[in-house]
């Protein structure tokens, strides 16, 4: 597992949040997706996240174009353009700032479906 996933795992475990589902059967766009469950705050609560990969990218090592990272309530059928609960890109720099904002973005949005 890719450095990033294992830290967002870890955020997402420490959040109160599960992988319930991981796939990387998956369109050109998509590296892979997870999906969680809350097993705190509103339990049972599922989102998707998304591995996007480089709209640009023409490898065949996915794993090494992740673009983006976004969170949504169902998982789209085709590249979605910004449309989630959360979004995280992977452009160098504050990775930690960036992943706490990601987590805080999916939390903030199970409170509000409790609401």
């Amino acid at each position: 597992m890719k450095y990033y996933k294992e830290m967002l795992f870890s955020k997402l475990v420490q959040s109160g949040w599960e992988i319930i589902h991981e796939s990387d059967n998956t369109e050109w766009w998509l590296e892979s997706s997870w999906k969680i469950r809350s097993i705190k705050q509103n339990y049972g609560l599922e989102c998707f996240i998304l591995f996007l990969v480089d709209p640009q990218y023409e490898g065949n090592d996915k794993s090494s174009a992740v673009w983006a990272i976004e969170a949504f309530k169902n998982l789209p059928s085709a590249r979605p353009l910004n449309t989630g609960v959360a979004a995280m890109n992977m452009i160098k720099g504050q990775f930690d700032v960036k992943l706490s904002v990601f987590v805080n973005e999916l939390n903030e949005y199970r409170a509000s479906v409790c609401s």
